[in-house]
């Protein structure tokens, strides 16, 4: 175990416990405001309630390693304001505790969170991606039947390999009366006539199916020999209303082990946007050292939106930086890095500008000119 001294413990325990306050209010803020938006979509039918926590939970799990950067963030600069406003930095200070002391406790705190993170992004996040859309594509599929089947008349899907004649159904369409269904799978057609039914998804493949009771199947053409006949009391049918499976994986689906190594610029962009959330940390560790700095009287209020609108643009400067990159708009060399070195500057000037007007620098330059002040 590290025995650190005990100012380093001192500001790790501070930092650590604003830390997990700010990162319990987003989660409960992503999951409530999660389940709202999907509550909206099953209420429309397009997810059924079994899924909803599902995805919830899924979706709390994708966005968790983006929102701890600026969790961290915040946690430092409360931290450290809340110690300029009661004077504990002075006394540190007037101990011998410089900026470097400080520098050690809050890295110390943000080397784990970048591990974190880093997990969160490089592994955790494209198989949260992958599950998140296999489940809203078996809910496509299990509403396109839903919501299109119309009893008493024929109803067309797959561009016509699959024909559905339901007699009656229940309101919700889950029960299904006089079902008349031809399908056509490996260019062999089928047809399937059945008393009753109802709809069917596999908890462990995610097809859908439809379960057939009290009826009889032809397949073939009759007349050859591959022609067969034949009843049933249950019969289970598969319904691929897609036709061409699953849509082809996208990039932010794929392990990172594959995105290693690759030349294709957009694995290669979603690669650094995978290890720029957790280095993120770090920047803006290094950063929130000297905004947090301020008087006994200031207010907290300047450098909170300070802090929200460097990440903001942080934020806004990661989705165009994926488009600019594959687009050749910035460097190849540079790729989406450059947005740390950006924000390390833009923070540097923020320091200066705000030393500078609290010093009454910026305010003489602005009354008497550049020149030398009487």
């Amino acid at each position: 175990m590290i025995n650190l001294p005990i100012i380093d413990r001192y500001i790790l325990l501070e930092v650590t416990k604003v830390f997990l306050g700010i990162i319990v209010v987003l989660v409960f803020g992503i999951i409530g405001s999660g389940f709202i938006k999907m509550l909206g979509q099953a209420a429309a039918g397009l997810l059924s309630n079994e899924v909803l926590l599902e995805l919830v939970l899924i979706e709390t799990l994708r966005l968790l390693g983006p929102v701890t950067p600026p969790a961290f963030f915040l946690s430092v600069m409360v931290t450290l304001g809340r110690m300029y406003r009661d004077s504990e930095m002075t006394a540190l200070s007037a101990s011998g505790v410089g900026g470097m002391r400080i520098y050690r406790a809050v890295i110390v705190a943000a080397l784990p969170v970048t591990l974190l993170v880093g997990w969160l992004t490089l592994e955790l996040q494209p198989s949260a991606n992958q599950m998140k859309r296999d489940i809203i594509a078996r809910q496509g599929t299990q509403a396109e039947l839903s919501n299109a089947a119309v009893a008493g008349r024929f109803n067309e899907f797959s561009r016509g390999d699959l024909v559905v004649y339901v007699e009656t159904m229940s309101e919700d369409k889950s029960r299904l009366e006089n079902i008349f269904i031809q399908n056509r799978q490996h260019g062999k057609l089928g047809v399937v006539t059945a008393r009753e039914g109802y709809q069917y998804v596999d908890a462990e493949t995610g097809e859908q199916f439809v379960v057939l009771a009290d009826g009889r199947r032809w397949e073939g053409v009759p007349g050859h020999n591959d022609f067969t006949l034949g009843q049933f009391e249950k019969y289970r049918m598969r319904i691929d209303l897609q036709g061409q499976g699953r849509k082809r994986i996208r990039v932010d689906e794929l392990p990172t082990s594959t995105l290693l190594g690759s030349t294709e610029i957009r694995k290669r962009s979603e690669l650094e946007y995978r290890i720029m959330i957790p280095v993120a940390v770090l920047v803006f560790t290094i950063i929130s050292v000297p905004l947090s700095y301020s008087l006994p009287r200031d207010g907290i209020s300047g450098r909170l939106v300070t802090a929200i609108l460097l990440y903001f643009t942080f934020i806004n400067l990661m989705g165009v930086s994926g488009k600019w990159m594959v687009d050749g708009f910035t460097p190849e060399w540079a790729g989406r890095w450059w947005i740390h070195v950006f924000l390390l500057s833009l923070a540097g000037l923020a320091v200066v500008f705000r030393q500078s007007v609290s010093k009454g620098w910026f305010w003489r330059i602005v009354l008497t000119g550049p020149g030398k002040p009487q």
